[in-house]
């Protein structure tokens, strides 16, 4: 499998993953619209390797059955999504047409094409709020937010599609991506909404001051606990689920973590420490949508593909720090 399609190519997780791909010799065709991805990170893609850009939006069907009628591809990694669960349960009707027309567009166009080989930029929202952790992927899949729904409703689609039109699927449940390498953009979300980019630049930004939302939760400290994974962890596990699909068929879901639970104090405490300053924050009620905890049993995806994570927190909060310092402040105020 040479040839890669990436939806969602221009965004933070996405080009981390084909910065892997175009590293380890694969072909790589970009599918973006470029609404939530940036030109500047396809223009540091490319100071790495040729790839060819295809802008078009999933969400129009006879243009993008159009844009992709003369290629032909060994695999497709679909990232494209919105992805703020905040904005989810106040938005509802634009994630499902976003992230569940847009997929359904992309399958169909595939099926169509008889390109069956499909990797899946799920969640760990799929699971919502569990009863005891670490999470299997054979856990009860209960979302609390429409962002976890629309996971959830994808993932049941390619199940479909694995077995009524032999599709060969790989759903990898991620958890909370972080961290930066020195050839791309780091994490970079306009309006800016994700805890470790906030939380830096909180030290940045004297005007701005980090929130933690929730105090009350049934965890050590009273803050929410979350599985941190590096970014270059992350793409990694896909450039292996890859290789992976060459050996199985039908549909296989994977949790992508670290398997260790960090609260966000904690997280605030971390961030201290890379910084060498203390941070004034603020206490703030919960947010709706937000679990207690969501902490990965990555056992599977280490067993069968051999994936382990390499990167510890501290790596991570590490190198997301060195980006915050150089990253433009006025993309906080967009």
């Amino acid at each position: 499998m040479n040839k890669i399609l990436v939806t969602g190519g221009a965004g933070y997780i996405g080009s981390h993953t084909c910065l892997q791909l175009l590293k380890e010799g694969y072909e790589v065709i970009i599918l973006d619209n470029l609404e939530k991805g940036h030109q500047e990170t396809l223009d540091a893609l490319g100071k790495i390797g040729s790839y060819e850009f295809i802008n078009v939006d999933l969400r129009n069907l006879d243009e993008l059955r159009k844009a992709l009628e003369p290629y032909s591809f060994d695999a497709v990694i679909h990232f494209a999504a919105y992805l703020e669960v905040g904005f989810s349960t106040r938005n509802p009707e634009l994630f499902f047409q976003n992230n569940v027309v847009g997929s359904q567009n992309l399958l169909q166009v595939l099926i169509e094409k008889n390109i069956l080989n499909f990797i899946f930029s799920s969640s760990a929202a799929v699971y919502g709020t569990q009863k005891s952790v670490p999470i299997p992927e054979t856990a009860s899949m209960q979302p609390d937010s429409p962002y976890g729904e629309t996971k959830l409703i994808i993932e049941q689609i390619m199940r479909n599609y694995a077995e009524y039109r032999s599709m060969n699927a790989i759903a990898l449940r991620y958890f909370n991506p972080a961290g930066a390498v020195d050839e791309l953009p780091g994490e970079r979300h306009i309006p800016e909404t994700h805890v470790i980019p906030l939380l830096f630049h909180s030290f940045i930004d004297d005007d701005f001051t980090f929130s933690v939302y929730g105090d009350d939760y049934e965890t050590a400290d009273g803050s929410a606990i979350r599985d941190f994974i590096h970014i270059s962890d992350l793409a990694d596990a896909h450039v292996k689920s890859v290789k992976y699909l060459q050996n199985m068929s039908g549909f296989e879901a994977f949790n992508v973590a670290t398997g260790k639970g960090t609260s966000v104090l904690e997280l605030v405490k971390t961030a201290e420490e890379v910084v060498g300053e203390k941070l004034n924050y603020n206490l703030g009620p919960r947010r709706a949508g937000d679990p207690k905890e969501l902490v990965a049993d990555p056992s599977k995806i280490m067993k069968e593909m051999g994936w382990d994570a390499k990167y510890t927190l501290k790596d991570m909060l590490s190198s997301a720090w060195e980006w915050e310092r150089q990253r433009d402040l006025a993309d906080y105020s967009k």
